[in-house]
């Protein structure tokens, strides 16, 4: 579930709190979690000193000089901030320890596109296939970037190679507030609509970011690196409201499957 608003909110407090203290050791507790690099690679990071913590789309970097970690959240990733002694919550997979007695717990139940990416350099890993991120787009940039394709708009918003950061979530309340149903092809939205797309998916995501995301009420609910919840899921006008009554209009709100995700709109608000 975690979306850019809730990488981004993460990322935030990690930066806070770490940046500019050492790593002092490294506890790779699920050997499957490392998708790149190997386990003396990153253990090799013990030592080096944090420089930022960053978010690439829907991942949380971890930046030290000569090296990157990355972490892909998935589906249910969450990194948390603890003092050490405290029993880490289970399904915690990495910990990575910095001086000050803090701890960064990455914490994935349904482990699913999620994982651990340590680069050296320059090696930017699975970040290098991904679109600019949503959140900083221009108007005219993501024009050219939609410009003619085939697909459903929702599904290209959620294409992580044209844009980063998107999922169902935002997707589906970018396209409520620009009236667009998610099923229209994108060769056959005007430049008007697309430019009002954009201006929706940009203050969306701002507003969710200032709220700290969205947590859901479902199996692994979303929650910050302090442990804090995010509060735009009270803002959601579409979104798991599947069945409701439109808070606009009050006709019912559909749902639609495209490339597998659902998606949920109002047929008389959304053309």
């Amino acid at each position: 579930m975690p979306e850019l608003p809730e990488a981004e909110t993460i990322a935030r407090a990690l930066h806070s709190a770490l940046a500019g203290r050492a790593l002092r050791g490294v506890d790779l507790r699920r050997r499957d979690f490392l998708k790149t690099g190997s386990p003396r690679r990153l253990r090799g990071l013990a030592g080096r000193r944090l420089e930022a913590v960053s978010r690439r789309g829907k991942s949380v970097v971890f930046e030290f000089a000569g090296a990157r970690l990355v972490l892909q959240l998935g589906m249910s990733g969450r990194v948390q901030l603890a003092r050490p002694g405290r029993r880490p919550p289970p399904h915690t997979h990495l910990v990575l320890a910095f001086a000050g007695g803090w701890e960064a717990r990455c914490v994935n139940t349904r482990r699913i596109a999620a994982g651990a990416h340590v680069l050296a350099g320059e090696e930017l890993g699975p970040l290098a296939g991904l679109g600019p991120d949503a959140d900083g787009i221009g108007p005219d940039d993501f024009l050219a970037r939609l410009a003619g394709r085939a697909a459903p708009v929702k599904a290209a918003l959620m294409n992580q190679t044209i844009l980063a950061g998107v999922g169902n979530i935002y997707s589906d309340e970018a396209l409520f507030r620009a009236g667009l149903r998610p099923t229209r092809r994108v060769r056959d939205i005007s430049r008007a609509a697309l430019l009002r797309l954009h201006a929706a998916l940009r203050a969306v995501l701002a507003e969710a970011i200032a709220a700290g995301g969205s947590t859901l009420a479902d199996s692994t609910p979303f929650a910050g690196a302090e442990g804090e919840l995010g509060y735009f899921t009270l803002s959601h006008r579409v979104y798991g409201r599947y069945g409701q009554p439109c808070l606009e209009c009050g006709t019912t709100l559909r749902r639609a499957v495209i490339g597998g995700r659902s998606s949920t709109y109002c047929p008389r608000c959304q053309r």
